[in-house]
C-alpha cells in the first residue's frame, strides 16, 4: 500500500512570541531523519491563526530553504482575506514548497456554493498544487463530496484533501466517491488513529500531530502498511490508539505536546501564542501522572 505520514509541525515559540528558528531547524531534521515523509508548516498544530501574514510567510520561506527538498513541504496558506491566501500560496510555491494546503474562511456560516466559489477563485490563481483542508469543527461547515468533484472538474492543480474528521466513514466517503473518479486525488486523514483504516480503504495516509512526539512510531505505521505486514499493522494501530490520549487529557492539545516534547529533550519551547495559555504546575503534575506511561516510551 502506497501511503505517507506528514507531520503538521508544532511551532517552537520564544517567550517574546517570536519563532525559535534554531529549534525549528533541529525539529525538521529530527522528524525527517526518523522517516516521516514531510512536514506541514503553518497548520492548526502550528497555531497558524495566531501569526501575522509576515510571520507565516517567514516560517514557510525558512522551512522550504532549510529542508531543501529533503522531504515534502506542505505550506498552510489559508488566510481570512482571499488576496492574502493567493499571495502567500504563490510565494510558498516560488520558494520551494511542494504544495499548499488551504483552510476555507471560518466564522461565517458558509453554504456549499460559498465554499465552491471561494476555492474556485483561489485555486485558479495559484501556480502550484493545492490541497483543501476540511475541518468542520473549526470552520463551521463540511466540504461536500459534490463540491470537491466540481472543483476537480475545473482545476488540475487541485490534488488532495486533508480531512480532519473523527468519524472514519466521513473520510471513506471522500475515498470512495472522489478517488473512484479521480484515482490520483490524494485523501489524507487528520486523525492519527484513522491512518491505518483509511489507507486500507484506499486513502493516502495521515497528516497527524502525534508525529511531532513519536516520529519513529508514525514512520513504522506507514512502513507496516507499505509492507502489508498484518501482525505489525495490528500492533501499530494499538500503539497509536493508546497515544490518542494526547488529544483528550487537555484541551487544546498544543501545549500538552509541546510540554511532552520538551520533557523528552526534543527541540521545542512550551510557549504558545495567545489565546492559548501556559500549562500550570498543577496541570503538568496531573499530566505527568496520567501520561508518563505513554510519552516516556
Amino acid at each position: 500500500m502506497n501511503c505517507k505520514y506528514i507531520c503538521p509541525i508544532l511551532t517552537s515559540i520564544n517567550e517574546d512570541g517570536t519563532v525559535n528558528y534554531k529549534e525549528m531547524h533541529d525539529l525538521y531534521d529530527q522528524i525527517l531523519g526518523a522517516g516521516i515523509d514531510g512536514v506541514l508548516v503553518g497548520g492548526s498544530a502550528g497555531e497558524f491563526y495566531a501569526f501575522t501574514y509576515e510571520e507565516i510567510k517567514a516560517m514557510i520561506v525558512d522551512a522550504a530553504k532549510h529542508i531543501n527538498h529533503k522531504g515534502f513541504v506542505l505550506a498552510g496558506t489559508g488566510r481570512m482575506a482571499k488576496s492574502e491566501t493567493i499571495s502567500l500560496s504563490n510565494i510558498a510555491i516560488e520558494v520551494g514548497a511542494d504544495a499548499v494546503i488551504i483552510v476555507g474562511p471560518y466564522y461565517s456560516a458558509c453554504n456549499q456554493e460559498d465554499v465552491f466559489h471561494y476555492y474556485d477563485e483561489v485555486i485558479g490563481q495559484i501556480h502550484g498544487d493545492v490541497f483543501l483542508y476540511n475541518y468542520a469543527d473549526r470552520t463551521g461547515y463540511d466540504v461536500s463530496v459534490d463540491t470537491i468533484l466540481r472543483l476537480l472538474l475545473k482545476h488540475k492543480n487541485f490534488v488532495g484533501v486533508k480531512d480532519t474528521h473523527p468519524v472514519l466513514r466521513h473520510t471513506q466517503k471522500y475515498i470512495q466517491e472522489v478517488k473512484s473518479k479521480y484515482p490520483n486525488f490524494q485523501v489524507f486523514t487528520g486523525y492519527d488513529n484513522n491512518c491505518i483504516p483509511s489507507v486500507i480503504s484506499g486513502g493516502n495516509g495521515c497528516i497527524g500531530a502525534l508525529s511531532n512526539v513519536y516520529p519513529e512510531l508514525c514512520h513504522n505505521v506507514v512502513e507496516a502498511l507499505r509492507q502489508e505486514d498484518l501482525p505489525k499493522i495490528k500492533t501499530m494501530q494499538r500503539e497509536i490508539d493508546k497515544r490518542m490520549k494526547f488529544y483528550e487529557i487537555y484541551t487544546p492539545f498544543n501545549p500538552v505536546m509541546k510540554w511532552a516534547m520538551k520533557e523528552l529533550n526534543k527541540p521545542m519551547q512550551e510557549n504558545c501564542k495567545e489565546p492559548l495559555t501556559p500549562l500550570t504546575d498543577e496541570v503538568k503534575q496531573s499530566l505527568n501522572e496520567i501520561a508518563c506511561d505513554l510519552w516516556r516510551k
